[in-house]
Formats: structure tokens, C-alpha cells, sequence
């Protein structure tokens, strides 16, 4: 076999030295580059961005070396890993936390502050393109534990075709609950085994738009020293009504949620109110079968009311402020990904809203993106709307969420009414939150 020129010098290198006895320097043997390890999820929504992120990243730093870890499956999941590996000692160097998971971050003593980091280059998050709202899906407590990467928020996807049989506007469609459950009522009686309208109310899903009910009517989800839930009152008892409502006024379906998006991309339902998330997915499943638009989510109080956030924030780990030039580079790639190219990339292969303002005065980005797209241009024009996917304090966050749902149930099952539901519900997590 004949060897290449530069692999036949370095092997008689190495046999020369070999043979002499001598070490040759940890550089000739071993990658000597920082090694930055990093953790996400969703892998089937985020693989495309990320592998495109690492390669450019790789390509401009040369310097650090890049691993993934296997993506875990949703944000409940990986703040559960991320407390093991605190306590084992191998955590990631940055990882995507769900934004109702910033607390336990912040209470857990996980992550670095970024504040600092910021000043030490001169530099502030405005001018980098992070504006106060968005900064603040970050924070806990005033401190800067993550910037955001992806930003999911609620819309109305609806089939166009049926409110037009239902005698709607598929283009000025009710920004009020009043007037989309009417329509909704009118779709559902369209024909048999037509479904006028679902919103998802089990699981960590059902809990977050529980909150954006009552952020939408000016309410708040905890009381001032966070003892006591805020929602025992008039905007929760107007949220937990609604449910019933969406069954009785809205020809709302009690079933589970991936049926109800069967039947809605199947023609069968005229609106389903989930995250902008998911558009990328309907699209490609239904394809022209029929005229598929996006719609505001609906607000009673659009002066005093707003949207409940969902999505991740990039969190250096404390592991990386152990080697400060793991710690260096983890803040390179954070403000890459989070910044205006990451920001492109998630919006261009993933979906959801943009995080940096950066990217959408930058025509070889975002620039005049949204010109052509109306259904994604819905969730950007309410970005001014965001208010935080809100964290119950302790540990019981989980078990909160899922108190949550079981009572949303109960509503839309009726097997209690919405004002015995509430009072049970809201009894329950008062006794699951830190005394």
C-alpha cells in the first residue's frame, strides 16, 4: 500500500519517537480543543436547525469542539434528567430548558447568570437584539438564567372552507370567544359527525392554555408571595367556563387530542386553537385538502389581557463555569443560537416566533420573510402580547399541571359543573404549593 506524503511523515514521527523513548506532545495524540457538550429536545421539531446551527458554529470556531447528546423527548423529561446529572456531576454545558422549568433552574442553583457576561463584553441584550419582553422569558427574580430559542404562543388554525359554508369570514374571523364559539356552533351543525371547534385541555398542553385564559382577561395565576393561586376568582371562573361553553356553544368534542387534530386535518372541524408550533405539521398534513388559514387567538380584554408564552430558553450550566474555556465558548454558541442566525434558523426549519428582533430588520434573514407567509405572520403580529408560561414554585409543578387537566375534564366531560371544578381544582394546588 502506498501511503500519501503527509500520513507516511507523521507515521515515521511517530516511529522515531517511539523507538527513542520520547512522549510526544498531548496535542499529536488527543483533539486538545474544548469540548462543548449540549442538550435539547424535540428532536423530530428541532433536529433540522440544530445539525444546521452545529455546522456553521463548527465552521467560524474551529477552536471548540461540538457534541450533542441525544435529544429528550419533551421539557418534562429533560428537567428531570438535568436534576439527576446536577447531582451526578454531568450535566451539559448548555442546554434548552422549557420556559415553565426557569424556576427550578433558578431554585436548583443550575445555571450561570448571563448578565455578567454581557457587561464583560460591553455590550447590552437590547443592543444584541433581545428586547425587555423577550429578556424576560429568561429571567427568574430579576436574574438573566437563559435567553429564549424557540417562542410558541396561541392561534387559531381554521378550515377556511366550512366558515365560509357556515356564512363566516375566513379573513376577519371573531377576535372575541363570544363570536368564534357562535361560529363554531354554526360549523358544527353543518352535518353529521361535523365538529365545530377544539382546544386541547389534558396534559402539560391543557394547563398552559388554561393560563392564557385567564392572562386573557387581565387575570393572574398566582397572588402576590405565591401561597395562593390568583384564579379563584371571576377570571378563573370565566376561564373554566369557557370549557363548557367550547361543548355546549362551540360543538366541541370530548375526545382525546391527537384525534381531535385527525379530524380537524381531515376536513371535519372548523377551528382548532393550539400553538403556532404546530403549523409546520398541519401544513404537511393537509396539503390542498382544504384551505387551512390562521386566525388571532381570541381576547375579551385586549387592553388588560395577553398571551401565555410557550417554548425553550438556552441555559449555560453551571458544569460549564468550571473550565472558563468551556464557560467562553458556551456563550459564543449561546449567542448564535439565540441570537438573529438562530433565530432564522428555527424560523425557516421549525416554525414558532422570532426571539431576536436582530433577524427581522436583516433582509438576508427575516427581513420581508412574513410578507408571503399570512399564516405565520399571525403569530408575529401578537408578539407584543406575550406574557410568561408561568412557574409554580416547589416541586410539585408537574403534579400541578396534571391537577390542572383532570379538572378541565371534569368540565368538558360534565361530570361536575365548571364552578365545582374550579373550587376543587384551585383547593388542590394551593395544598401542592411550598408553605
Amino acid at each position: 500500500m502506498t501511503l500519501d506524503r503527509p500520513t507516511a511523515t507523521r507515521r515515521s514521527v511517530l516511529a522515531g519517537a517511539l523507538a527513542l523513548g520520547l512522549a510526544l506532545p498531548a496535542t499529536a495524540l488527543a483533539d486538545s480543543r474544548p469540548e462543548l457538550v449540549v442538550q435539547y429536545t424535540f428532536a423530530v421539531a428541532f433536529d433540522p436547525a440544530f445539525e444546521r446551527l452545529k455546522e456553521t458554529f463548527q465552521r467560524e470556531n474551529p477552536d471548540v469542539r461540538l457534541t450533542f447528546r441525544a435529544p429528550h423527548k419533551d421539557y418534562d423529561t429533560g428537567i428531570q434528567a438535568l436534576l439527576r446529572e446536577a447531582v451526578t456531576g454531568d450535566m451539559p454545558h448548555v442546554t434548552y430548558v422549557g420556559l415553565n422549568h426557569m424556576r427550578v433552574v433558578k431554585e436548583r442553583g443550575l445555571a450561570v447568570e448571563l448578565a455578567p457576561l454581557m457587561k464583560a463584553e460591553g455590550s447590552t441584550f437590547e443592543a444584541q437584539g433581545w428586547t425587555p419582553p423577550l429578556q424576560a422569558l429568561g429571567q427568574v427574580d430579576g436574574q438573566q438564567l437563559g435567553l429564549p430559542f424557540a417562542m410558541s404562543m396561541g392561534v387559531v388554525y381554521s378550515n377556511a372552507d366550512l366558515v365560509r359554508r357556515a356564512g363566516g369570514d375566513p379573513a376577519a374571523l371573531p377576535r372575541d370567544w363570544d363570536g368564534l364559539l357562535a361560529l363554531a356552533g354554526r360549523i358544527g351543525k353543518l352535518e353529521s359527525g361535523m365538529a365545530g371547534m377544539y382546544m386541547p385541555w389534558t396534559g402539560a398542553s391543557g394547563a398552559w392554555l388554561f393560563q392564557g385564559l385567564v392572562y386573557g382577561v387581565g387575570g393572574q395565576i398566582m397572588r402576590p408571595g405565591e401561597k395562593k393561586v390568583a384564579f379563584d376568582g371571576k377570571e378563573g371562573k370565566y376561564a373554566a367556563g369557557l370549557y363548557r361553553r367550547m361543548v355546549d356553544d362551540g360543538a366541541m368534542p370530548d375526545i382525546p387530542d391527537q384525534a381531535a387534530r385527525q379530524q380537524f386535518m381531515a376536513g371535519r372541524m372548523g377551528f382548532f386553537l393550539d400553538s403556532i408550533s404546530r403549523l409546520s405539521n398541519f401544513e404537511r398534513a393537509i396539503g390542498d385538502r382544504f384551505e387551512l388559514r390562521t386566525g388571532y387567538y381570541p381576547l375579551d380584554n385586549r387592553e388588560a389581557g395577553g398571551l401565555v408564552t410557550g417554548g425553550n430558553a438556552a441555559v449555560i450550566t453551571r458544569s460549564a463555569a468550571k473550565d472558563p474555556k468551556v464557560l467562553a465558548a458556551a456563550w459564543r454558541w449561546l449567542k448564535f443560537t439565540t441570537g438573529p442566525r438562530g433565530t432564522n434558523e428555527v424560523i425557516r426549519h421549525v416554525g414558532y416566533v422570532p426571539v431576536n428582533v436582530l433577524a427581522l430588520e436583516d433582509p438576508k434573514l427575516l427581513k420581508g420573510y412574513f410578507d408571503d407567509r399570512p399564516r405565520h405572520r399571525t403569530a408575529v403580529e401578537q408578539i407584543g402580547l406575550v406574557r410568561e408560561w408561568f412557574q409554580f414554585p416547589g416541586p410539585n409543578g408537574v403534579k400541578i399541571n396534571d391537577t390542572i387537566s383532570e379538572y378541565l375534564q371534569a368540565i368538558v366531560d360534565k361530570s361536575q359543573t365548571p364552578d365545582a371544578a374550579l373550587a376543587a381544582m384551585v383547593r388542590e394546588v394551593n395544598q401542592l404549593l411550598p408553605r
